[in-house]
């Protein structure tokens, strides 16, 4: 099988003065090339952010899912890939990719989990928060699978079936095409992504009110007892009034609910120390983010706000009850933790945004 490039493509080293000529290599060798190309970089499919990870071959009852890829939100997507384009195969790829999906739901989150540690994938526990990982299994449980088919083209046929299917699934699933068009010259390799129904899909999920980001008076109305909602209170109150703003970003980030949580910035930092959640008993939560950002996982800034809750910055963020402490002591961590995790950063006030 073969996946040819654009024709015109040509390549020459820079300021050789010598003729353009065609790739060495203008095609994958095969369909397990693509796999490996996919799972290396994930954030090539459609609506996968930076930061993701991925597995090959994750084994369901009804086959092996060419790709799984979970995001640092709890998002879980399914990817089939095929390098043929007549339209049996391209049938053929659309059964799979449901097929693998309605597998993995009907097998529930555990066995999820354990497929992906089988399959070498990165340790879930350790590298998502425990909002993101309580994400993911609810998402498993109630079928909020993305798919993905990844085809050697993607031709009108193709179009219509991603726009049919985005139509009658649910505004909390996606469905989207890719197209990763491969050459390789030397030691240069070449990828020239395209893709179809991310735009349809980013307007499902905008047209969708399930999922509204917390308030604080939501956020407030949700917990279950008053010692928790004036504990809540206080910690606002104490971030607004936090003096020497050294930052520019705002002092909050709400994430999407139930499962989100909100973002403390004290000083109007760049990264965030903490962000408090709520369990599904109605228990006002907190989450120590030395998981949560690529640049500062594990950053030293965070050694001590983790050992005032027993944990270790080096290790998986658990999460824990705000009743357990003393709030005077803890806020007294997090403005420690948010100057020292900071503290070396050029760009403060960056607008990057936690994974919600």
């Amino acid at each position: 099988m073969s996946f040819e490039i654009d024709q015109g493509l040509l390549v020459r080293d820079i300021g050789s003065g010598g003729a353009w000529k065609s790739p060495e290599m203008r095609t994958y060798t095969d369909e397990d090339h693509l796999q490996q190309v996919i799972a290396a970089d994930p954030q090539q499919v459609p609506g996968v952010p930076e930061g993701a990870w991925a597995v090959r071959e994750l084994s369901t009852s009804a086959g092996p899912a060419d790709v799984c890829i979970v995001g640092p939100d709890g998002a879980l997507t399914v990817v089939e890939c095929k390098l043929a384009s007549n339209s049996e195969r391209r049938r053929m790829v659309i059964g799979q990719v449901l097929d693998y999906a309605s597998a993995i739901c009907e097998a529930g989150a555990s066995a999820f989990r354990e497929q992906w540690t089988r399959r070498g994938g990165a340790d879930l526990a350790v590298v998502l928060g425990q909002p993101a990982a309580d994400q993911l299994d609810r998402n498993i449980t109630d079928g909020r699978i993305h798919l993905c088919l990844a085809v050697d083209r993607i031709d009108t046929e193709l179009r219509r079936l991603v726009e049919y299917l985005n139509r009658i699934t649910r505004d909390d699933v996606g469905v989207t095409a890719l197209q990763l068009s491969y050459a390789r010259h030397g030691t240069v390799e070449i990828l020239m992504p395209s893709t179809y129904g991310g735009e349809i899909v980013a307007a499902k999920a905008k047209a969708s009110d399930r999922t509204p980001a917390w308030t604080k008076e939501s956020f407030l109305d949700a917990l279950t007892t008053d010692d928790d909602r004036g504990r809540a209170v206080r910690l606002f109150d104490l971030l607004d009034a936090v003096p020497d703003r050294r930052g520019t970003r705002d002092d909050l980030w709400f994430g999407s609910r139930p499962s989100g949580g909100i973002f403390f910035y004290p000083y109007g930092l760049r990264y965030s120390p903490i962000q408090l959640w709520i369990n599904k008993s109605g228990t006002l939560m907190a989450y120590g983010n030395w998981n949560q950002y690529v640049a500062i996982r594990s950053h030293p800034g965070f050694s001590a706000l983790a050992r005032l809750v027993g944990q270790d910055h080096t290790g998986r963020s658990q999460g824990f009850a705000i009743a357990e402490l003393d709030l005077d002591e803890f806020w007294t961590a997090v403005l420690d933790c948010a100057r020292g995790i900071n503290g070396e950063v050029d760009h403060v006030g960056s607008r990057d945004e936690p994974v919600d």
